[in-house]
């Protein structure tokens, strides 16, 4: 089992004490997102996990906590995402500084090839517009190139509160890669349940859509030119389009290929059925849960 901690809040940074003591006791408890009701307990011990992939906007506690969790459980992964916005969209976030500093330093301890760095998603609204992403990207790429095996990069979908948060915050217009409307026509509401792969194998079917309108083409060629320039892969997170002619690809961000050559074990080769039709991540097991989230990123998608 692959386990990730966690794409719905950020596990590593507002609770790993309570993480390290699951990993302890062996075992943690979760609620089902949709279905309050519905808990199952997730095995933690060693035989039943392969790897961890944490997902964090501070690795500072990570980074603290290193020692003991290389103790507990060796085999674990690191997206880490940094996006240097400013503090009104996202005022619990660590600082930009701060974070950087911490990746390196986990870099010189466990590896780049086991950090990713993520600017996602990318934010096209107000004053964070394609002058201000490149040169911020490249500002960015420069400090954290060579502490990283990759980056990745997605496109701001639309949710039912995303424009209005970000219009308050004073970001308004937004330039959404995917409007909520047109993702509902093409693949029907989102789906968060294993067990079929009928959206996956809709969206095979289908030819990839149009990308979306300038100032986007301009801006994800500008975003790939800048990462081959340091010497960063770049790929896409679960987006429909066909981003190759920018030189982004589209790859998985839990690359069960990836984590097996690093850590000696069988990789799935499946995807993950419940995740959005366009992701091709290998299974997975969450831990984490939605509601509200001390970074209170204006954009998130994951807040209630």
């Amino acid at each position: 089992m692959i386990l990730s901690a966690s794409r719905r809040c950020d596990l590593p940074a507002f609770g790993f004490e309570y993480f390290l003591r699951s990993l302890d006791e062996g075992f943690v408890e979760v609620r089902n997102p949709f279905n309050a009701a519905s808990v199952r307990r997730v095995s933690l011990a060693p035989a039943d996990l392969d790897c961890i992939v944490f997902w964090t906007r501070d690795p500072r506690r990570l980074l603290a906590g290193l020692d003991r969790l290389r103790e507990l459980r060796d085999r674990f992964f690191a997206h880490v995402t940094v996006t240097g916005y400013p503090r009104e969209l996202e005022p619990g976030v660590a600082a930009t500084d701060w974070a950087i500093g911490a990746v390196r330093d986990l870099a010189s301890r466990i590896g780049k090839e086991r950090i990713v760095w993520r600017y996602d998603p990318v934010v096209l609204a107000g004053s964070l517009d394609r002058a201000f992403h490149l040169a911020n990207f490249t500002r960015l790429a420069d400090r954290l190139a060579g502490s990283v095996s990759r980056v990745v990069v997605s496109l701001l979908d639309e949710y039912t509160p995303t424009r209005g948060r970000l219009e308050r915050a004073g970001f308004g217009p937004v330039r959404f890669g995917s409007r909520r409307d047109d993702r509902t026509a093409a693949h029907g509401p989102r789906r968060e349940t294993a067990g079929t792969d009928g959206l996956a194998g809709l969206a095979a079917k289908s030819a990839p859509p149009p990308i979306p309108a300038e100032p986007w083409p301009g801006l994800l060629a500008g975003l790939g030119s800048v990462a081959a320039a340091f010497g960063l892969p770049i790929g896409a997170c679960a987006e429909p389009f066909d981003l190759a002619p920018f030189g982004i690809d589209s790859a998985p961000c839990i690359d069960g290929s990836e984590l097996g050559r690093l850590f000696g074990f069988a990789a799935p080769t499946a995807r993950d059925s419940g995740q959005r039709p366009a992701c091709r991540c290998s299974p997975s097991v969450d831990i984490g849960a939605y509601g509200p989230c001390p970074a209170g990123c204006v954009y998130c998608y994951a807040r209630r």
